[in-house]
């Protein structure tokens, strides 16, 4: 009945036999869902891309297409088995989607569904008829932010015996209500469901949880002539219910059409703003940064090749101010100030294109902490150039011995820890461990925390040396590397 693909189509035969679902009361443990079935069957429109046409699904968005995002977002909170529900342009989206590296290395099956113009339910029961463990059904042309995923799945282990539904209360926040799919709720149940339902109080979010078995009871509905998704989900609701996980502050976009595409990235880029992030990041940096990143996605930029450039672009500035000339000065601190802005973009481009990696955050950590301690350097050989005062000289090998040995510190604590951890992670943990003590030195200390965030640093140094004032911006950095040094080898040693 179903035709199934990897990187080569093979037949598979759809399961009769309906398991059992399953029953007990609710697990205390974790909850883990390794299954998911994704459709992608849709006739929908189809778009441009170097002179060929193309189905919505492998249209880009935030540097990944909307396929590829969705099968990257859920692996991201332990799904490990795909079944991709293709139809009429199946052979352009397994062709392009099979040759992307990340995905090879999943276990990603295209199940073809002959009869897919009879309604998304029969794709749906194709494939849901591959797995009897409990799984996830999406459509390819929504995006969900990670934390959204982890909240649905958090919520789904208060029940896990029934179907769910992710829903979003936040009803003012939903682009094109027309066009939304609308939840009556009663009891923390779906009550009605539809487009042109009255008194709705929650928003279909397009994902859905169900448990062990329920592949097979699909399969059999879909058998028994039903057609839509909406179809199967109504038969459920009358049989056992579907609860509404309510998902806070849900994060979430279909897209259908060019504007659905604009606003599925601006929602993505505010993923991209760290709840930790100080005014002078959330006010000025992340405005530039983020939209940097949104447009360096478009080119498939790996975020280390981002760590790569700020690097060298800084050391290229300190290069500058170390000849201690005015211009050269000021011009070296504005390429601090805008390597500041940009020292965001790696970050923010492995989350929104799923690229973190162990390696990218040690290198991240490592580099910054080295091109911050090049710069005050050559800040102090520009006062040595400029007055021949020994004093800056010696305090210039002062501040690179102990700005390298805090480094080095830094990187022992994270070993220890077992890594990866940021430079901004490590900090707060001295400032958690500064804060506990009632040594003076702490509480002197603690009166000026926050100025040692390199963001605030860099817009400091930039103001100072604009004006003339770069000596006096070298003996903060001078205090602050001593200060530094102390502070991080007694919480470090103490952590």
């Amino acid at each position: 009945m179903y035709k199934a693909s990897n990187s080569r189509e093979r037949e598979l035969v759809a399961v009769d036999t309906e398991s059992p679902a399953m029953n007990g009361t609710t697990s205390a443990k974790k909850l883990q869902v390794e299954h998911a079935v994704i459709l992608a069957a849709g006739n929908g429109q189809r778009f441009q891309e170097k002179g060929v046409k193309l189905p919505k699904v492998l249209l880009k968005v935030g540097g990944l297409r909307l396929l590829e995002r969705a099968i990257l977002a859920l692996n991201q909170v332990g799904v490990k088995h795909f079944y991709i529900v293709v139809g009429q342009y199946r052979a352009q989206i397994i062709e392009i989607i099979s040759k992307i590296d990340r995905i090879k290395a999943l276990d990603v099956n295209f199940i073809y569904c002959e009869n897919h113009n009879e309604g998304n339910g029969v794709s749906f029961g194709a494939g849901a008829s591959q797995t009897t463990a409990p799984f996830f059904l999406t459509m390819s042309d929504h995006i969900f932010s990670i934390p959204t995923l982890q909240s649905f799945v958090k919520d789904v282990e208060q029940n896990p015996t029934i179907p769910s539904l992710a829903c979003d209360a936040n009803l003012p926040e939903v682009f094109d209500m027309d066009d939304a799919t609308k939840v009556v709720s009663k009891d923390e149940k779906i009550y009605d469901i539809g487009k042109e339902i009255k008194g709705y109080d929650l928003v279909d979010m397009g994902l859905f949880y169900f448990p062990k078995g329920y592949g097979q009871k699909v399969a059999r509905k879909v058998e028994n002539g039903a057609k839509s998704v909406s179809d199967i989900i109504n038969q459920f609701i009358a049989e056992t219910g579907v609860r509404t996980a309510v998902v806070p502050e849900a994060l979430w976009q279909d897209v259908d059409n060019p504007s659905m595409k604009k606003e599925a990235e601006r929602r993505l880029v505010k993923t991209l703003v760290k709840k930790t992030d100080g005014w002078v990041s959330k006010n000025i940096n992340r405005v530039f940064s983020t939209r940097t990143s949104l447009f360096l996605s478009k080119f498939n930029t790996s975020p280390n090749a981002v760590t790569t450039f700020v690097f060298f672009f800084t050391l290229y500035g300190a290069y500058l101010v170390a000849s201690g000339e005015y211009m050269k000065i000021a011009i070296g601190a504005f390429i601090f100030q805008i390597a500041s802005i940009l020292d965001g973009c790696d970050g923010e481009l492995a989350r929104l294109m799923y690229k973190g990696s162990k390696f990218g955050a040690w290198y991240d950590t490592i580099t910054d902490n080295i091109r911050y301690i090049a710069f005050f350097a050559a800040l102090g050989i520009a006062g040595y150039v400029n007055t021949g005062s020994d004093i800056y000289y010696y305090a210039t090998i002062i501040v690179t011995v102990m700005g390298l040995y805090t480094a080095a510190t830094m990187a022992r604590f994270v070993w220890n820890q077992g890594g990866p951890l940021t430079n901004l992670e490590v900090t707060k943990k001295v400032d958690e461990a500064n804060s506990q003590s009632k040594s003076l030195f702490s509480k002197f200390v603690n009166k000026f925390r926050g100025i040692e965030k390199q963001d605030v640093s860099a817009l400091m140094l930039f103001g100072l040396c604009i004006v003339g004032l770069y000596q006096v911006m070298f003996w903060i950095a001078f205090i602050g590397v001593i200060v530094a040094a102390i502070t991080i080898t007694k919480s470090v040693t103490k952590g």
